[in-house]
């Protein structure tokens, strides 16, 4: 268990926990006539992607036609990034928008008066990557809560035991 000391002055050393790193990424297809992975055999798209970066956690056909590659580890994220092309086939490859990263709520009021940049830039080392208030809405007018949403750099949320002064 990761152990976050909020406000003890401490902080966890940086140098001892695993690095994340994006993990799921999208294979588009290029072409001018705007043709997807849909005819393309699945045998094709595995030994292609086999021989460019080894074997992978899985690869799915996405329903734009797309293909979403989740794979092993730091080195083939780097390698995948870099392919141009599978087979004779021209490619871009990103990372997913929105899978390589979870969000969670705390609520801490000692936080309110803090901007959300603020908080983001002493939670970074946590794994923060956005923070954004939650917002209620009473007679028309929207006021701010001790809620915060928070976006870390991982597909699954870190386990903390908080420690408070």
């Amino acid at each position: 268990m990761n152990t976050m000391y909020v406000f003890s002055g401490h902080h966890m050393d940086s140098s001892k926990t695993k690095k994340p790193f994006d993990k799921i990424f999208v294979i588009q297809r290029i072409s001018s006539s705007k043709e997807t992975f849909e005819t393309v055999s699945p045998f094709l798209i595995q030994r292609a992607i086999v021989s460019t970066i080894g074997e992978v956690n899985s690869v799915r056909k996405l329903r734009s036609g797309d293909l979403l590659v989740e794979v092993n580890s730091l080195k083939q994220a780097q390698q995948i990034l870099k392919l141009k092309s599978l087979e004779t086939i021209q490619i871009n490859v990103t990372t997913h928008r929105t899978l390589n990263s979870c969000k969670g709520v705390i609520t801490c009021g000692e936080l309110f008066n803090d901007t959300m940049e603020q908080i983001t830039q002493e939670l970074k080392s946590e794994g923060v990557i956005h923070v954004r208030r939650i917002n209620i809405r009473r007679d028309g007018k929207l006021f701010p809560t001790k809620h915060l949403i928070l976006t870390f750099n991982s597909p699954k949320l870190p386990v903390y035991s908080c420690r408070i002064y």
